[in-house]
């Protein structure tokens, strides 16, 4: 059987392991930006992690790219395009599709790491595919109502690390104060963090992610149990 061809240019960095399938990391990057951003932390990733960094796209400008546009008015308000984001959610999805075979990464220990509006990408598969998404790190970004398919009360069983910072001005605090809360009210696995930041992750916030990672490590003899 022929595998899919990839939709999206992405970076890889192996696991270290030989011989066993990886779990994977996936990492989503933020309006105007690229995959060479978040695939800058992969050193200090673990190890025996598969770290593979997406590439949206919609091309904005020369090196940077947006999973979908955003449409000012003339107050300073912004609307996503909504249609868009729907397209990206599927083109990441058909993009695993080809890389869990391809890598021989571990279909049930997939994670995301999203920054910004990857981050509310991140949000939103993880919400309605929590089988293919083991794990979410969202990093200052929040849950974007019009991209998930049930209220915020209705979901259950979500494993996920959120941060934002305090003093961010591209999004405000304010966003995902409204919307995580309701879901981590029925999930006591997911954690909310702010720092003292703008619109960036700080060294105190990229050290409790490698310690949530670390933390939520899954157990070898859970394995079976997360395939679905």
């Amino acid at each position: 059987m022929t595998e899919p061809k990839p939709v999206l240019d992405y970076l890889i960095r192996p696991a270290n392991t030989q011989n066993t399938k990886a779990p994977a990391l996936i990492l989503l990057h933020g309006y105007g930006s690229n995959k060479e951003d978040l695939f800058s932390f992969q050193a200090y990733l673990p190890q025996d992690h598969t770290v593979i960094a997406l590439e949206a796209p919609l091309t904005l400008m020369p090196g940077g790219y947006a999973w979908y546009e955003l449409h000012f008015t003339a107050t300073p308000e912004k609307w996503t395009d909504v249609v868009q984001a729907q397209k990206s959610l599927q083109l990441i999805r058909k993009q695993l599709h080809y890389l869990i075979p391809t890598y021989n990464l571990d279909a049930a220990d997939i994670s995301l790491i999203g920054f910004s509006q990857g981050a509310i990408l991140s949000w939103s598969l993880g919400l309605d595919y929590p089988k293919e998404f083991r794990r979410i790190l969202a990093l200052s970004g929040y849950i974007h109502t019009d991209l998930i398919k049930q209220p915020l009360e209705h979901y259950t069983h979500i494993l996920a690390f959120a941060s934002h910072g305090t003093e961010d001005p591209v999004l405000p605090l304010s966003l995902p104060q409204a919307t995580i809360p309701l879901v981590q009210a029925r999930n006591p696995e997911i954690v909310f963090k702010t720092y003292p930041a703008p619109h960036t992750i700080n060294q105190a916030n990229f050290e409790d992610l490698l310690h949530w990672l670390n933390q939520t490590r899954q157990k070898p003899d859970r394995a079976s149990d997360q395939s679905g």
